[in-house]
């Protein structure tokens, strides 16, 4: 496997609380190779993914903010019917207890974790436990709109209104790398 994974001691100050901070680990893989790496590190975990550039502004005000899902958000077609979008609530992945049957079928119909492109890093916001009794799931969003709006099953859930980043506990940086020929 062609995959470096480098930590770097950085304190990124939220503006919430000053002396939080995370240690983002960086990866570093073969494009062909990110559901193969990704995945194990994010079973068991809810989060949410934006584009390195992106968490700069999230980081600077402490918020993922609902408002920004529009420009933010890495759902492949994010329509305008999207479930979470029209409520103003931030969209996450939930693999906190899908089956392995469930994310396969989620990674085959929507590819979530392949929004990844070669050589723009992506970030993973890891969401506290703490935090996932408070989330909408999918299988609500089944029950009350079918499939009039546009969800990911299985493996989307949506935290109903701003994230305040003290309820960010991790984060992965992701680079994915073209393979070479």
């Amino acid at each position: 496997m062609a995959c470096r994974l480098r930590i770097f001691r950085r304190n990124f100050l939220y503006g919430l609380d000053p002396t939080l901070s995370i240690t983002p680990k960086k990866i570093e893989c073969e494009h062909s190779e990110i559901e193969k790496v990704m995945l194990p590190l994010l079973r068991g975990r809810v989060f949410h993914v934006t584009k390195e550039e992106n968490f700069e502004d999230i980081r600077r005000s402490g918020w993922i903010y609902s408002n920004q899902q529009a420009r933010l958000a890495f759902t492949p077609q994010q329509p305008e019917n999207s479930y979470g979008c029209k409520r103003g609530w931030v969209s996450l992945y939930d693999l906190s207890d899908p089956t392995d049957a469930e994310i396969k079928e989620a990674l085959i119909r929507h590819w979530f974790l392949r929004t990844i492109r070669h050589e723009s890093p992506h970030v993973y916001l890891i969401v506290a436990e703490s935090a996932w009794s408070s989330l909408i799931s999918w299988k609500r969003t089944s029950r009350e709109v079918g499939g009039k709006e546009f969800f990911i099953p299985f493996v989307e859930a949506w935290y109903p209104g701003d994230v305040p980043l003290q309820l960010v506990t991790d984060s992965l940086v992701v680079t994915g790398r073209r393979s070479p020929r």
